[in-house]
């Protein structure tokens, strides 16, 4: 990864938004959005590719979310075709179209799907953080970080195609995130997943440029204030 990329994400948890309201001629704003909390995520399990809805913080959190963009004006919002992720995008959406794509659902994590990330299923847990990821390891019947790697960054490369400037979203999971990231500043697979952790009301911003490195924002509120 050149230094260059490396600057850019040393200024991650600069303020949010820079000039939110207006989109710049030339310039392509994308939002990346972890969705609300659902059940699983409160109870600390993993949730992979189980489609569970937001819970009532969740659903707060999507509310909230809407207020903090209401002053965006997007173009498109892309989500996974997860409901948890899908419901997130329709409570900032308004009048803008929202578009589904399974290629930015989150990874099924096979035989570990349900566990808890904490003592209960201390052995499991165990197992399943020296393996996940591995780039061709589908954890006993699930997916391979490999395989959904290249479906995210090709549906990061088609939304790049459709939109030049302006500003979209993509709402997805906290395994998809990392992946997105990856594929928009050149970071290696492995490390991304492995050291980008985006909370389920957090927002991210990369601003595309032609010609420049792409700049990063991260949404810092009061809960996080120790990331400025």
């Amino acid at each position: 990864m050149s230094n260059r990329i490396l600057s850019v994400l040393t200024l991650s948890a600069a303020l949010f938004l820079p000039n939110a309201h207006a989109a710049e001629e030339g310039v392509l704003d994308i939002y990346i959005v972890r969705h609300g909390q659902t059940h699983w995520n409160l109870e600390k399990k993993l949730q992979g590719s189980t489609d569970n809805a937001l819970n009532e913080t969740g659903t707060k959190q999507a509310k909230d979310l809407g207020d903090k963009l209401a002053g965006v004006k997007f173009d498109q919002i892309y989500s996974s075709g997860l409901k948890r992720a899908k419901d997130t995008a329709a409570a900032f959406a308004g009048s803008t179209k929202v578009t589904p794509l399974p290629e930015l659902n989150e990874r099924s994590f096979g035989k570990f799907e349900g566990i808890y990330e904490d003592d209960r299923s201390a052995v499991e847990f165990a197992e399943f953080g020296k393996r996940v990821t591995v780039l061709d390891d589908s954890l006993d019947g699930g997916e391979s970080l490999q395989s959904q790697a290249n479906r995210v960054k090709t549906a990061v490369a088609t939304i790049r195609q459709q939109h030049k400037q302006g500003n979209i979203a993509i709402v997805a999971h906290g395994g998809v995130n990392p992946l997105v990231l990856s594929a928009l500043l050149d970071i290696p697979v492995a490390e991304a997943v492995s050291r980008i952790k985006q909370g389920n009301d957090e927002v991210y911003l990369v601003r595309v440029r032609e010609g420049q490195a792409p700049s990063v924002w991260k949404q810092v509120v009061r809960g996080t204030l120790e990331q400025l």
